[in-house]
């Protein structure tokens, strides 16, 4: 059961929380959980995994397919690479994304912040 993005875009200033109750990682991936909580979690191996850039994306691989940036949708996934962390986000509409950083609160941004991404389409 997916959910509509009305139903994220209602978590909008949910703060950042590094797991779930059931000790699954939740961090950045919070927004995809919502909008897709059929999909699987995943458990962190080691603290180092939640570091680990192809291991989460390992991870997306399972559920999606990767699309092209110019056929992006509602509710495909924005795949990038901060330092060698994977950060994850939803694309909205109009080059706007919801997403969260560690230390922050769920939020609406803008695309154009990546300079470099993958777009990922849930199946």
């Amino acid at each position: 059961m997916t959910h509509d993005i009305s139903y994220l875009l209602s978590q909008i200033g949910r703060e950042y929380e590094m797991y779930n109750d059931d000790g699954t990682y939740q961090g950045c991936f919070y927004p995809v959980q919502v909008l897709y909580p059929d999909k699987p979690r995943y458990k962190l191996r080691s603290a180092d995994d939640d570091k680990n850039y192809n291991y989460g994306l390992n991870k997306i691989k399972k559920h999606c397919k990767r699309v092209k940036p110019d056929e992006i949708k509602q509710g495909d996934l924005i795949v990038t690479r901060f330092r060698d962390e994977l950060h994850v986000a939803v694309y909205y509409e109009y080059g706007k994304i919801i997403h969260v950083f560690r230390g922050h609160s769920l939020q609406i941004g803008r695309l154009k912040m990546f300079k470099n991404y993958l777009v990922f389409r849930v199946v």
